[in-house]
């Protein structure tokens, strides 16, 4: 299992941030470590779908917003990275001082992209924001942008990818727009455990072989 801090987000909700999130952590859990998902998100997805117990990793809701503690958020985050070794964190969909401050213990960062012009938009402001950050930490985090929800019948789904190219950075594997994330969700599992010989699980494990990688 690898090791570090992966956070999972956007500046605009509907990317399907938590189901990469949620998903990733999972598929890089192993018997060498029990991965920690952090659900920063107020609305809570992630917990709500481990609320059953049918995921193979700890998650815990530490909501980040303006009224957070930035070091002391940071401080828990770093508790759980200290104890399990790997942290996925689920970032909530806007970008403030609390949320910057997130990206100090970052090793990695994982941007959510759908094929919408909103999504773009949203992207590069996403990016400018980071670009605060690496200012003063040589560079980092790392960051990969990620098509999500693609859907290649269509023009924009076909050509995310030479799109996000553009925007200078990396570019991860993509999430096609699949029912079995659905189903999974509903169920309280992970796609890998509900659909083990799907195409969406081949879509994450793609992903998580791609940021074990990167994190090495």
């Amino acid at each position: 299992m690898p090791q570090g801090i992966i956070a999972v987000g956007n500046l605009k909700g509907g990317v399907g941030k938590s189901t990469i999130a949620v998903n990733l952590a999972c598929a890089l859990a192993g018997k060498s470590g029990r991965p920690v998902l952090v659900d920063a998100d107020a609305q809570g997805t992630a917990v709500e779908w481990a609320a059953g117990g049918g995921l193979p990793i700890d998650v815990v809701h530490l909501p980040i917003d303006e009224n957070t503690d930035p070091d002391e958020w940071r401080a828990t985050v770093q508790g759980h990275r200290e104890t399990a070794g790997l942290v996925v964190v689920d970032l909530p969909p806007h970008w403030g001082p609390a949320l910057t401050a997130a990206l100090e213990v970052t090793d990695l960062l994982l941007i959510p992209v759908t094929p919408s012009g909103a999504d773009l938009k949203a992207t590069l402001q996403a990016l400018e924001r980071l670009a605060q950050t690496r200012r003063h930490r040589k560079g980092k985090p790392p960051t990969l942008l990620v098509p999500s929800r693609v859907d290649r019948r269509t023009a924009a789904g076909r050509e995310i990818e030479s799109v996000l190219a553009d925007m200078g950075e990396p570019v991860g594997p993509a999430i096609l727009q699949r029912s079995a994330h659905i189903d999974a969700f509903t169920t309280g599992r992970w796609v890998g455990d509900w659909a083990r010989k799907s195409a969406a699980r081949a879509d994450i494990d793609a992903l998580a072989s791609h940021v074990k990688r990167s994190l090495t």
